[in-house]
């Protein structure tokens, strides 16, 4: 798992950025086979490292990858993955650790970054993979030295976060948001079973690749923020929704999850309130959506069907609650004179076409 960053160091970044891999069970380990991979925060932009040789970690052991770019290795660094993953953003972005499609552990850090000023994973908290995804448990390295000192760890156990990790995500304190409405920080509004579902899938886009334009669809029953709210799929993957700003959902409304943001690269969907970076699967086969807060279960729906190249799956407007969604009947495909961006049928963001 993913417990220290420092995307950016004092001075020049280049060949000085690094991170730091923990194992936290009782065996050694070796990354040989696993890809090392860095994006923008939407997930868009990936570049990966294959580890192509035998990089083994302890049990309960520490690794430090670097972006070295010469043959001697500095001291707090074990492996070079060289310039192959470029520069870490220093505005914010993802850090992650694949097996095949499977992801071992991934990481969203945001701004403002301080130069020379390791973000560390809480040393207080028991290491998890988990809950490693949650901004709040993060913070920056404290000074290690009455003076100042180095203000990272790298290779050894992080030191506890001064505020327990609450203002670790800009300065905004846990449990609370900046809202881009009225520029103030503010409570969030927690959500709670039932009072968001989920109304639709667009799990294979035809009008562009499916790692930009892949969504999903959420309404609102009452106000509520996203923040800290987890969408997970059958599998593996699973996306914390979170950041400074305010995920903002008004009762009554639609909100868009995606891929990507940017909307030259996912279809021209409306805007996108959070994003994912695990990908939807076409087949045939048992599929499964839930978004969760805090290992709660707040809405989940499932279903067996192939996905149908550009056409939404969607639930119908009558059945537009957490329990009546979980019957299969309630979707069906968007009709085709529903078309939205660049052609593809759905109607993200808006009101849902009734089943026939």
């Amino acid at each position: 798992m993913l417990t220290e960053l420092l995307p950016d160091p004092e001075g020049t970044d280049t060949g000085q950025e690094w991170m730091e891999l923990h194992n936290p069970g009782r065996s050694a380990v070796d990354l040989r086979g696993l890809l090392l991979y860095v994006a923008r925060p939407d997930g868009s932009q990936e570049r990966a490292y294959l580890f192509e040789e035998s990089v083994p970690v302890e049990a309960r052991g520490y690794v430090v990858l670097g972006d070295v770019r010469s043959d001697a290795l500095p001291a707090h660094v074990n492996h070079s993955y060289s310039d192959i993953l470029g520069s870490l953003g220093n505005s914010g972005g993802l850090v992650g650790l694949r097996c095949g499609d499977v992801v071992v552990d991934e990481v969203r850090y945001t701004g403002p970054l301080r130069s020379g000023v390791a973000r560390i994973y809480d040393g207080r908290l028991i290491p998890d993979a988990v809950d490693n995804d949650d901004p709040s448990r993060w913070c920056d390295a404290p000074p290690s030295a009455p003076d100042g000192g180095m203000r990272a760890s790298p290779g050894a156990a992080n030191p506890a976060c001064a505020d327990g990790g609450g203002s670790a995500d800009g300065g905004v304190p846990a449990g609370s948001c900046l809202s881009s409405r009225t520029g103030t920080i503010r409570s969030l509004s927690r959500p709670r079973p039932g009072d968001l579902v989920i109304t639709e899938v667009m799990a294979d886009p035809k009008a562009v690749a499916d790692a930009q334009g892949e969504w999903v669809e959420v309404y609102a029953l009452r106000d509520v923020d996203l923040n800290g709210v987890t969408l997970a799929n059958e599998g593996s993957g699973r996306a914390l929704l979170g950041e400074s700003r305010c995920l903002e959902l008004k009762a009554g409304t639609h909100g868009v999850l995606a891929r990507s943001t940017d909307a030259t690269l996912n279809g021209e969907l409306p805007a996108v309130l959070g994003t994912f970076a695990f990908g939807l699967s076409n087949s045939q086969e048992p599929h499964a959506l839930r978004l969760s807060l805090d290992e709660t279960l707040l809405d989940e729906v499932a279903w067996t069907s192939a996905a149908t190249p550009g056409v939404s799956r969607q639930l119908d407007p009558a059945r537009k609650d957490a329990t009546r969604n979980d019957a299969p009947d309630s979707f069906c495909q968007t009709p085709k004179d529903f078309r939205f961006g660049l052609g593809d049928w759905g109607t993200p963001g808006a009101e849902n076409r009734p089943c026939t």
